[in-house]
């Protein structure tokens, strides 16, 4: 069952605000009625628990947490409600949901730059071609792009690399050490964090194949700890 909640009560619980583990996204999953492409992964370089509404963002995300260029990523991120008011009353357009509800980007990237990005996830360009679809796109980048200077993309569904996703989203589940238990995972574990480097993106990684390339790289595991963290403890 999904669970409505006022603009007062997000404000007060603090949505919208925060960085890293602290962000509290603006709309959460189980305030989504029959979302079944919802998805609550968890952030391995934060912990925190992540609020994905489709699977065309749950692609996205691994492929931007995989992003080692990439300080913070912000989804469900609410606009400011008086500014995109404003902005549909200079376009003489309706406010989407009405003028007392927030819009949200899918994505407000930060990086370790300093740059900022914006980005929005559809499934096809088909949708494009609907009219209020663009209309509300365009809405969200004039605000980015006009309002606070900060470039605005949209990307497809249709174009992404399923592949690279779930290769990340397989192996990331073993970034941490504490998670290794076997050989196995200890050779996700070090593909997630990058000391054996693989191509991610061309094909579904076979991990059977890679555990006889890359065995004799692997930290010995003794009673599902990997030896190096218990020398390091």
């Amino acid at each position: 069952m999904s669970e409505t909640k006022s603009n007062a009560s997000k404000i007060e619980e603090g949505r919208g605000k925060g960085s890293g583990a602290s962000y509290k996204p603006w709309i959460q999953t189980r305030e989504i009625s029959s979302c079944g492409t919802c998805s609550n992964p968890k952030d391995w370089k934060t912990g925190r628990t992540v609020e994905l509404l489709s699977q065309g963002e749950a692609y996205f995300w691994h492929m931007l947490r995989w992003d080692d260029s990439i300080l913070d990523i912000r989804e469900q991120y609410p606009l400011d409600l008086e500014l995109t008011n404003e902005i549909c009353d200079d376009r003489c357009c309706k406010h989407p949901g009405g003028r007392n509800c927030y819009m949200t980007t899918d994505f407000y990237v930060i990086y370790k730059d300093g740059s900022e990005k914006a980005f929005s996830v559809k499934t096809s360009r088909n949708l494009l071609k609907k009219r209020r679809t663009k209309e509300k796109l365009d809405i969200e980048r004039c605000y980015w792009e006009k309002f606070r200077h900060v470039p605005y993309e949209i990307v497809f569904k249709e174009d992404m690399n399923v592949v690279f996703a779930e290769n990340i989203r397989i192996v990331s589940k073993f970034y941490n050490a504490s998670s290794v238990f076997d050989e196995m995972s200890m050779l996700k574990h070090m593909i997630a964090t990058k000391r054996i480097q693989v191509d991610m993106e061309s094909e579904p990684l076979d991990f059977p194949y890679l555990l006889e390339q890359y065995r004799e790289a692997l930290p010995e595991v003794k009673g599902g700890v990997p030896v190096c963290q218990i020398h390091s403890t």
